[in-house]
């Protein structure tokens, strides 16, 4: 067992032998677990090796900010999960760095800006409104018992191509994408844990379904991308977000070497991550929300009183949606429990830099775990405790970086006002139309990894329309 080693300003952890080989397939098989015990063992800074690599955790809400915030300049994401990203991706505003990442960042902001997403209300308001015919026909009192996850991953597929190009996808196009997207999940997960992904001509594990998947979307996405291309002017009137994508000028472009406006690659990259993250961030959270109110029923009523007194039978605005102050601090708390993104991506210092007094050398692997920082008793109480109060007006402050369902610093989620927005539409039609009770005797599914948080097993929810 390692210790401290102050003289160098190396942080404790756990020896590695046999190359880490035996640690890599712990954290394989249970990386909640892994980093959990590595916290409580050695404390809120962790050093390990694997190979040659030096590897860093940091549990300590003051030390990720400094670490995402102050050096963020000195920081590039791991180089191998880019990798699987953009393999299946693109070059888009989620795997490019530096100049690139921030010249499509000011492309694609605004259209993620407030004033912005109050246009795409109406979008999300008709997706919305189909799934509950769709997903709850007629059956009498008896309700419906219901998969959520594969729900809500329907579900909130729909809202992002109605937001994206105002399309209403078919029963089979939602059918080949929902396949498409878990088969891509399971297959990023997997090469995640190899030091290299093979050329797509060579055999390996998931080659084929991952370039079938792969495809699939493609021709969803870039479909939609080359009709709007085609109409030139007639796009126009569009609301959408990829109207926006193809008119956008960067006004800081400068020379040959940074085009002001997006190709027609980078838009349909950009449109693929943006479906891919935007949909199932949101699945993520709202399966577990739906998941909470079906086990705490006294805070759904609570939730319900407050869409009547806010927005009657109406559909909501954007502006009501934001002041359903209970609505939102249970999503809040939602994302606390079960953060849609566990783990952000790795981090890499492109020279040394220290953290806390800690030396962390140039090329490090560095991770920020989500999880476990928001499930620390210390930022709050009882962790494990559904406890919306936390996130209400009059709550006792949280620390800053022990909460961070949508990152931190320069890189925090592009989209966090779209999904908040979409998420307490989607929660206020749910809650409005139905009684959510458990579909069987068992208490929450425990959560796993893959690429987001998901449910070990099935999640089951009773709907009864009310």
């Amino acid at each position: 067992m390692k210790t401290s080693d102050h003289d160098n300003k190396i942080p404790p952890g756990p020896s590695a032998p046999w190359l880490g080989l035996p640690l890599l397939g712990e954290m394989k098989n249970d990386l909640l677990g892994t980093a959990q015990r590595m916290r409580e063992q050695y404390g809120d800074v962790v050093h390990f090796r694997m190979a040659s690599q030096p590897y860093y955790y940091f549990f300590s809400p003051e030390l990720i900010r400094e670490l995402l915030v102050e050096h963020a300049d000195d920081l590039i994401r791991h180089e191998r999960a880019i990798e699987v990203f953009s393999l299946v991706y693109g070059d888009n505003v989620l795997t490019t760095e530096g100049d690139t990442w921030k010249r499509q960042r000011r492309i694609l902001m605004p259209g993620f800006l407030p004033k912005k997403i109050t246009g795409y209300v109406d979008l999300m308001t008709g997706a919305v409104a189909d799934a509950m015919v769709t997903a709850f026909p007629e059956k009498g009192p008896a309700g419906n018992v219901l998969d959520v996850d594969s729900f809500t991953t329907v579900l909130t597929m729909d809202v992002i191509l109605r937001v994206l190009f105002s399309h209403k996808v078919s029963e089979a196009e939602s059918q080949r994408a929902f396949e498409a997207s878990r088969a891509l999940e399971h297959q990023g997960m997997r090469e995640l844990f190899w030091p290299k992904t093979p050329p797509d001509w060579f055999p390996y594990p998931g080659r084929k379904q991952k370039l079938k998947s792969k495809a699939d979307l493609e021709n969803l996405i870039g479909s939609q991308v080359q009709v709007r291309r085609a109409a030139g002017e007639d796009q126009a009137t569009k609301t959408d977000y990829l109207a926006m994508l193809l008119s956008a000028h960067d006004d800081e472009a400068q020379g040959a070497s940074s085009s002001p406006t997006l190709s027609t690659e980078e838009i349909r990259d950009n449109c693929m991550v943006i479906f891919a993250a935007g949909h199932d961030t949101t699945a993520t959270v709202m399966t577990w929300w739906i998941g909470l109110m079906a086990h705490h029923p006294e805070v759904a009523e609570k939730v319900r009183q407050e869409v009547a007194e806010v927005a009657g039978d109406r559909n909501p605005t954007a502006d009501e949606l934001s002041r359903m102050k209970w609505m939102n601090a249970t999503i809040k708390e939602a994302m606390r429990l079960y953060p849609p993104t566990p783990n952000l991506f790795f981090r890499c210092p492109v020279r040394d830099i220290e953290i806390g007094g800690w030396h962390v050398p140039k090329g490090a692997s560095i991770n920020v775990p989500v999880w476990h920082v928001q499930h620390d008793a210390r930022w709050f109480p009882e962790p494990e405790s559904f406890r919306p109060e936390r996130f209400m007006p009059n709550a006792a402050e949280i620390p800053r970086g022990a909460y961070m369902p949508f990152g931190a610093g320069p890189r925090v989620c592009i989209g966090q006002h779209l999904a908040t927005i979409e998420m307490a539409l989607i929660a206020t039609f749910l809650i409005r139309q139905f009684d959510l009770s458990p579909g069987d005797a068992a208490g929450l599914p425990s959560p796993k990894i893959d690429m987001v948080l998901k449910p070990e097993t099935t999640l089951r929810v009773k709907f009864t329309r009310r």
